[in-house]
């Protein structure tokens, strides 16, 4: 299928809410239409190039999306708030029309082969992730409810993936696995990495708030 393209700096997730501000004219067009037709658009990480101006290149795998909440500002701008609904191989870069167009196929998360190694995977992430979670909010002074985890392999993975306190390749790596086994062992990986990063900046942060505390008195 062809598809209208935002290129951006962001990746999106399936069910990912994605705010946009629209001001460049093509992307102005492409949004009239949208919102005409009811289409949908994709989002896709940028490799190499900016945001503005034309000539990006973009990675091979995004996320279809649709936009739920529109309005329209002075001089044509709009501002949106989109949410991801299916992740796409990108085929090929087609002709601008005049925003970027491409022809994309659908990556099929209905189905998955179960396994040892998925089965492992899925009971880590469940383990450490809810640990990561509270000890990040926690730096900012938040706190979590318990959370209710998808059982879908790719929905889980998709649920917890905007959470993550990771660069954006990271994410884009975890976009583009499809295998579910694979991209639920490199979530568990990367939760991990951050549950471990984490509970030092939190005891760092709470040694420095117990000695700023003693040195006072």
């Amino acid at each position: 299928m062809e598809l209208p393209l935002f290129p951006l700096r962001t990746v999106l997730f399936p069910g990912m809410e994605l705010p946009l501000q629209i001001f460049e004219d093509r992307y102005k067009a492409m949004t009239r239409e949208l919102l005409e037709n009811g289409g949908r658009f994709g989002v896709i990480l940028i490799r190499e190039g900016r945001e503005v101006g034309g000539g990006a290149i973009p990675f091979g795998t995004g996320t279809t999306a649709y936009i739920e909440e529109s309005r329209e500002l002075k001089e044509g701008r709009f501002v949106l708030t989109a949410r991801g609904e299916r992740r796409f191989r990108l085929i090929r870069m087609l002709p601008p029309r005049p925003y970027p167009y491409g022809e994309i196929e659908l990556i099929d998360d209905d189905h998955w082969e179960a396994s040892a190694a998925l089965d492992e995977a899925l009971a880590a992430v469940r383990l450490r992730f809810p640990e990561y979670f509270q000890l990040a909010l926690s730096q900012s002074g938040q706190w979590a409810r318990g959370l209710r985890l998808p059982a879908h392999p790719h929905r889980l993975v998709d649920f917890l993936a905007p959470w993550l306190q990771a660069d954006e390749p990271a994410k884009q790596r975890l976009l583009e696995l499809e295998p579910a086994a694979e991209r639920v062992e490199y979530l568990a990986g990367l939760v991990d990495d951050l549950l471990t990063r984490t509970r030092i900046e939190v005891r760092e942060q709470r040694c420095q708030r117990y000695n700023g505390i003693g040195s006072n008195n």
